[in-house]
């Protein structure tokens, strides 16, 4: 038999939920981790993120100097210097053991004594220490490496679909029916229908970064220029645009964030006057500071990502202290700065702790949701699986989705297919049974045709 489109989504969501929810359910496990570790980290590590020396600090060229005494033949990719006097200066060297060069090896120095705290990996552009990173690779990979990522895009491909069609078939059965729900399903329809936006907020801005998906969206910011520019740290490139009148946009630089090989005395010169010139220049906070790729060139230093700190202003300078280029975060594109903040959102470092203890609520939310749908389908009796009629509209709205999420659009696909086999197999038993005589088993609570007779007849 066929059914209405209303009860084909009501299947749909049922049946996909069932499936996604356990995927959900890790995401929100790690989620909750991951929202929280920026606040744990200071305290996890607080022997090397603190300095204790009293005094005057030295200069960045003699903490730099320190940290390359640890490591004499490591490679120097970044210095970051803070103006908070209780923090220690972060020397990244490259790990040619890690995965991938968003991982470094961080030695940390206390700017007044120059002695080492401690040396941790770190990762990417959140100085996110051990902790943070473990959090991390589970709620994008499940700790399973790249591959892992496919889950984690399942996931949130998933979520924010579940999301607006439960709301609906919610709204739905406020409208059609007066009877009062159990208290799981009012459960699980109105956390969902209050945390609606949070969970697409979460779909948006996690397929970002999803293996599929984030690498068409990838794309496409990079055509449309909604990435973030970055300054020219050469010498002749930046006098080149220049002179050329394209100095605004920068569209063809890379940052020259992850490059190796800075660990001679000639590229690393000049930390101190780089460092003293951007601050003369307005930039406050932790400071990234990137060495010359060659001697001439000039650091690139930039702003890092702080609570409650909106911008990212970056300078260069070379080692003698001339600006050479500068690009302001007010001067992005709007979609590059809006995209900065929603991915900070999503980190929970936009807004320190508020930013962090909502996405933990999120994430309990989720937790919630999830598991109140499972109890009930495993509480619910099972029913015969009617055929699916979707309308043209809906149809429609899946593909365009799907163009945007793939992985939305494979597993669906699968699951029709899934579904279309498992009738074509109960087809022509429902077939032997009924020419063998057996009786068809009547809705919970009804009576059939015969019975009612015997009634009728005494």
């Amino acid at each position: 038999m066929t059914i209405s489109t209303h009860g084909a989504l009501s299947r749909l969501h049922k049946f996909a939920g069932v499936i996604i929810a356990p995927f959900l359910i890790v995401a929100a496990l790690s989620g909750f981790l991951y929202a929280l570790a920026p606040t744990f980290e200071p305290w996890i590590y607080h022997d090397e993120v603190t300095a204790t020396a009293q005094g005057s600090p030295r200069s960045l060229d003699e903490q730099i100097a320190a940290a390359q005494r640890q490591h004499p033949d490591g490679d120097v990719v970044r210095v970051e210097p803070s103006e908070d006097p209780r923090e220690t200066t972060r020397v990244l060297f490259g790990d040619p053991t890690a995965p991938n060069s968003s991982y470094t090896q961080a030695v940390f120095v206390d700017p007044v004594d120059l002695h080492i705290t401690g040396e941790l990996q770190q990762y990417g552009g959140s100085r996110a220490l051990p902790f943070r990173t473990w959090a991390s690779n589970g709620h994008r990979t499940l700790w399973l490496g790249e591959p892992g990522r496919l889950y984690a895009e399942l996931a949130a491909s998933w979520l924010g679909a579940l999301s607006i069609l439960g709301l609906y078939l919610w709204l739905k059965r406020k409208q059609r029916n007066k009877k009062q729900p159990s208290k799981v399903l009012a459960l699980h329809a109105r956390a969902g229908a209050w945390l609606l936006p949070g969970f697409l907020f979460l779909t948006v801005t996690g397929l970002t970064w999803s293996l599929v998906a984030g690498t068409s969206i990838g794309k496409v910011r990079e055509e449309l220029n909604w990435k973030e520019p970055s300054v020219a740290t050469s010498v002749a490139e930046a006098g080149a645009s220049t002179r050329a009148g394209e100095h605004s946009g920068h569209a063809g630089h890379s940052g020259h964030v992850g490059h190796a090989g800075h660990n001679g005395p000639a590229e690393l010169a000049g930390a101190q006057t780089a460092l003293s010139t951007a601050r003369s220049q307005g930039l406050t906070g932790v400071l990234e500071m990137t060495p010359p790729e060659k001697p001439g060139d000039a650091w690139g230093v930039r702003e890092a990502r702080a609570a409650f700190k909106l911008r990212s202003d970056a300078v260069a300078v070379t080692p003698n202290g001339e600006v050479i280029d500068r690009i302001n975060s007010a001067d992005w594109p709007l979609a590059a700065q809006l995209t900065s903040w929603l991915i900070q959102l999503h980190m929970g470092t936009l807004f320190g702790i508020y930013s962090q203890v909502a996405l933990a609520a999120l994430a309990l939310g989720l937790l919630v949701v999830s598991i109140a749908g499972l109890w009930m389908w495993w509480i619910k009796p099972r029913r015969s699986l009617p055929e699916l009629k979707i309308t043209p509209a809906v149809l429609a709205g899946v593909v365009a989705y799907s163009i945007i999420a793939p992985l939305f659009g494979a597993s669906l696909l699968l699951f029709f297919l899934g579904d279309w086999f498992v009738r074509r197999l109960r087809a022509p038993q429902r077939g032997r049974g009924a020419a063998a005589g057996e009786v068809t088993p009547r809705p919970r609570g009804g009576f059939s045709s015969r019975s009612l007779s015997t009634v009728r007849n005494g």
